[in-house]
C-alpha cells in the first residue's frame, strides 16, 4: 500500500456511518490463540476479513494506534517488504488484510484490532508471547553408586522441563531425557567408571540463545576391591553389597559379657556386653538374640527356657525378669545373613539363690609377718624366640596359620590381590628380612625369586611391613606367592601359606585379600580360558 493510499484511508476512516456494522468485521491469528501463548521467535499472521465494497480499506491498531502511525512499527511496515520482520498487504477487492510478524518478542505483546473504513474498528485479538527462561540451571549435582548416578539441581524461574544427560569421559554421544521435577536418577552405569552429566532448562518456547546448559563429572563406585589384611585382622571393603565380597562374613560373638544383680537373690538380671570387635573390622551386624534357660533343679527336670529377645544391631544390654531361684544360662548371639551354621554366641551361668540373706563371710586370720628374704642372684637368660604366628580372617570366623600352614581362599578374576608382610611383634623391619617369591604350578615346583621386575606384581616397602600388589588376578598370576619372614643369616626362614582357588562359575566364594604367607592363585580358571 502506497502512502497515498493510506492517507486515503485515514480520511474516509474519519467518516461515520450510520449504516455500518462491525460485526461484519472477522479476525483470525494464525498459529491459533486457543493453545494459549504464542511460542518466542515465532512467525504468525493476523487476518483481517470483511464484505469488500466501495472505498473499503482495512487497517490494524495496535493498541489505539494506526500500524502506519505507530512509533515502531511504521517504518517497517511502509518498507512494504515481504522480507521485513512486519509487512502489511491487503486485497480491497476480496476484503482481506494480512499482518505479518516474524520473530515474535515479548515487545510485540499488545491489542490488535481490525479497522475499515466507512465501517469502522471491529474484532480485536490479544497476543502473550511465552519466552524461554532466562537463566541456566545452577547447583547440578551428581551423586553415584555402583552402577547409577542420581542427579539434582536447582529450579529455574519458568523453566517447566529440564533436559538433563549422561556420558563416558571422552566420548561424543549423550544419553538424555526430559523430566519436569528436579531430581533424576540414570541407572546401567559401569562399576569405577568417570562420566560427564549436564542439564538445561527449557519450557515450550524452548531454550534461549547463549545459555549454556549446567555440567558436572563424576565416578562411579568399585566393586573390584575388597582388602583383608590377615596380620592385624581388619578389612577394608568398598563394593560389599555388590561382590558380596568383604561383608559376606558372619559377625565376630560379644565380647566382654557380663551379669549385674542389685541384690543377692534378685530376679531381675542385667546383663551388657561390647561390640568393639565387630566394629574394628567392619563386621555387619543385623540383629542379636539374647536367650536364658532355667536349669532343672535335679537330674531328668526339664528346663526351663524364658521368652528370647530380639535386639537391635547396635544393642550392648538386656534385661531379663526370672521366674525364681536356680541355675541360668544366659546366651547372646550376634546375627547377620552369613550367620547360619556359624558359632557367633556368648554364654554365662548365673545362680539366683533361695535365701533372702547373703552369706556371711568366715573370718580371716592375718598371717604372720614374715621377715624379708633374699633370693639368690639368677644368671641372666636369653628368651628364646617365637615363631610369629598369622591371623586371617577370610569370612569364616577367622583363623591363627602358623609357620608352614595353608589356607584356602576364592577369589574373583581380575580383582586386585594385596598381600602384606608384617612382624608379628609391630617391630620395625629391614626389607631384606622379608622376602617375597613366586612359584608357577604345584607346591613341588622350583621357586623363582626374582618376581619384582614383572608385570604380575609390584613390591612397597615402609618400616613396619613390605606389601605386594598383583594388579589383576588371571591366569598369569597363578601359583605359589610367598612372603617369608627371617632375621638374615641369624635364623631360618618361616614361611606361610594362604591358597587362593576359584570356581569356573565365576560366583564369589571368598575375598580378595591382604594376607601374610604364601597365596597359591589357581583363580578361576575356567572362566578366564573361555
Amino acid at each position: 500500500m502506497t502512502q497515498v493510499m493510506h492517507h486515503v484511508i485515514l480520511f474516509l476512516s474519519a467518516f461515520s456511518c450510520v449504516f455500518c456494522n462491525t460485526d461484519d468485521i472477522g479476525i483470525s491469528v494464525t498459529p491459533s490463540l486457543d493453545a494459549g501463548p504464542i511460542n518466542w521467535k515465532q512467525t504468525i499472521t493476523i487476518t483481517c476479513t470483511w464484505t469488500p465494497g466501495k472505498f473499503k480499506f482495512a487497517d490494524i491498531l495496535v493498541g489505539a494506534e494506526s500500524i502506519f502511525n505507530h512509533p515502531v512499527y511504521a517504518d517497517i511496515v511502509n518498507l512494504e517488504d515481504p522480507e521485513a520482520r512486519l509487512y502489511f498487504t491487503q486485497d480491497p477487492d476480496v476484503g482481506t488484510a494480512e499482518l505479518i510478524i516474524k520473530d515474535i518478542t515479548k515487545e510485540d505483546e499488545s491489542q490488535y484490532t481490525c479497522s475499515v473504513s466507512r465501517i469502522g474498528p471491529g474484532g480485536s485479538v490479544t497476543l502473550e508471547v511465552l519466552e524461554p527462561p532466562t537463566a541456566g540451571v545452577t547447583g547440578l549435582t551428581a551423586t553415584p553408586d555402583f552402577t547409577s548416578v542420581h542427579l539434582t539441581w536447582e529450579a529455574v524461574e519458568g523453566a517447566t522441563n529440564y533436559n538433563v544427560a549422561w556420558r563416558a569421559a571422552g566420548t561424543e554421544a549423550w544419553t538424555d531425557v526430559d523430566v519436569a521435577g528436579t531430581e533424576h536418577t540414570f541407572e546401567g552405569l559401569n562399576v569405577a567408571s568417570d562420566y560427564e552429566a549436564k542439564a538445561t532448562a527449557s519450557n515450550p518456547a524452548g531454550i534461549r540463545d547463549g545459555i549454556e546448559p549446567a555440567e558436572t563429572t563424576f565416578t562411579t563406585k568399585d566393586n573390584q576391591t575388597c582388602i583383608v589384611d590377615l596380620c592385624s585382622n581388619k578389612t577394608y571393603a568398598y563394593a560389599t553389597q555388590h561382590l558380596n565380597c568383604c561383608d559376606s562374613r558372619p559377625p565376630h560373638p560379644v565380647g566382654g559379657l557380663n551379669v549385674h544383680e542389685a541384690d543377692y537373690n534378685a530376679t531381675t538380671i542385667t546383663l551388657s556386653w561390647e561390640l568393639q570387635d565387630n566394629i574394628d573390622e567392619n563386621r555387619i551386624i543385623t540383629g542379636i538374640t539374647a536367650a536364658a534357660v532355667k536349669e532343672g533343679a535335679a537330674e531328668g527336670d526339664p528346663a526351663v527356657v524364658i521368652d528370647p529377645q530380639e535386639l537391635g544391631a547396635d544393642a550392648t544390654s538386656v534385661t531379663f525378669e526370672l521366674p525364681g531361684a536356680g541355675d541360668y544360662v544366659f546366651t547372646i548371639t550376634t546375627n547377620n545373613d552369613f550367620s547360619a551354621g556359624v558359632e557367633t554366641s556368648m554364654t554365662e551361668i548365673h545362680t539366683v539363690k533361695e535365701t533372702t540373706d547373703p552369706p556371711t563371710p568366715e573370718p580371716t586370720t592375718p598371717e604372720p609377718t614374715k621377715k624379708p628374704t633374699t633370693e639368690p642372684k639368677k644368671e641372666p637368660t636369653t628368651a628364646a624366640k617365637e615363631e610369629p604366628e598369622v591371623e586371617i580372617d577370610i569370612g569364616d570366623g577367622g583363623e591363627t596359620i602358623v609357620c608352614g600352614d595353608t589356607r584356602a581362599i576364592q577369589p574373583l578374576p581380575n580383582t586386585q590381590a594385596i598381600l602384606k608382610c608384617t612382624k608379628h611383634d609391630d617391630s620395625a623391619i629391614n626389607p631384606a628380612d622379608i622376602v617375597w617369591s613366586f612359584q608357577a604350578g604345584d607346591a613341588d615346583a622350583v621357586e623363582q625369586t626374582q618376581i619384582i621386575a614383572s608385570e604380575i606384581g609390584e613390591v612397597a616397602n615402609d618400616n613396619k611391613s613390605s606389601i605386594l600388589t598383583i594388579k589383576n588376578v588371571d591366569a598369569n598370576s597363578v601359583g605359589f606367592w610367598k612372603c617369608r619372614h627371617g632375621d638374615g643369616d641369624t635364623r631360618e626362614f618361616c614361611t606361610y601359606s594362604v591358597e587362593l582357588t576359584g570356581a569356573a562359575t565365576g560366583e564369589n566364594s571368598g575375598t580378595a585379600l591382604v594376607c601374610s604367607g604364601t597365596v597359591i592363585l589357581a583363580a578361576l580358571i575356567a572362566s578366564l580360558l573361555h
